[in-house]
């Protein structure tokens, strides 16, 4: 039977025996799921590594009670099924609620480690809730096998989002960071460019908002040296041009 698998921000290591007390947490595995003394779950702690835990018990207090928690025993550490081997940010532009709410899922699904939500001309929403979000991520990652749940960053204009990203690579080779822009006019990608978005170094992609990107936004990524492609004839949505643009990177690596 698989095993319900969770996300706990307190490391784990080396122990071999110990307390959860997140409400959030012990009401989902005690109420939701059911689970008992004896029955066995799955933690990971964004280390990369899985720890397989058996319930010894729940606190004597009550389920209801904010100080409930739960006693658990590691049985076994495994690698993670999957943990992104190289930093892949997503600057997607901001869209309706339930449309970014599904690209954070999706993003996750597919191995994104930092998300940069973009306000940009375009966006038709101004705010998003990032506990929601940063929730979404997580649960994604429980479900996906992944080592590490995604860094959610604030809300940036696309000019912001540029610099703070070359300022990770503070100008050295070693620590360069390649970006990409996605338009429906510009340069096809083509298999030839494949290589372009396929470097051995972090890589950011930019996803315009319903509408694309404003003539000004890509002016400024043509003079930041941002090569801006299109991945076809087609106008697609802003969730399905996240989808395809990150799956040509991601699967390409594999």
């Amino acid at each position: 039977m698989r095993l319900h698998r969770f996300y706990v921000s307190q490391k784990i290591g080396e122990q071999k025996e110990l307390t959860i007390d997140s409400v959030e947490l012990v009401s989902q595995v005690r109420r939701v799921f059911r689970l008992k003394a004896g029955d066995s779950i799955i933690l990971f702690d964004g280390s990369g590594k899985d720890y397989v835990c058996t319930i010894d018990n729940y606190s004597e207090q009550s389920i209801m009670d904010s100080d409930s928690s739960i006693r658990l025993r590691v049985t076994d550490t495994v690698p993670s099924r999957f943990t992104p081997n190289h930093k892949l940010y997503l600057c997607a532009a901001v869209v309706k609620k339930d449309t970014f709410e599904w690209i954070v899922e999706k993003a996750t699904e597919l191995g994104v480690t930092d998300i940069i939500p973009i306000m940009a001309e375009r966006s038709e929403k101004k705010s998003l809730n990032e506990g929601r979000l940063l929730k979404i991520a997580t649960e994604a990652s429980e479900q996906s096998g992944r080592g590490a749940t995604p860094m959610m960053h604030p809300i940036m204009g696309p000019g912001d989002a540029v610099q703070f990203l070359k300022g990770k690579g503070m100008g050295k080779e070693e620590g360069k960071i390649d970006m990409i822009a996605f338009h429906t006019e510009g340069d096809k990608l083509g298999k030839k460019r494949m290589s372009d978005i396929l470097p051995n170094v972090p890589l950011a992609v930019f996803i315009g908002p319903e509408g694309g990107w404003s003539p000004a936004e890509l002016e400024m990524f043509h003079k930041e040296g941002i090569a801006v492609r299109c991945l076809g004839p087609q106008v697609l949505r802003a969730e399905t041009a996240v989808v395809a643009s990150l799956s040509l990177v991601v699967f390409a690596n594999l």
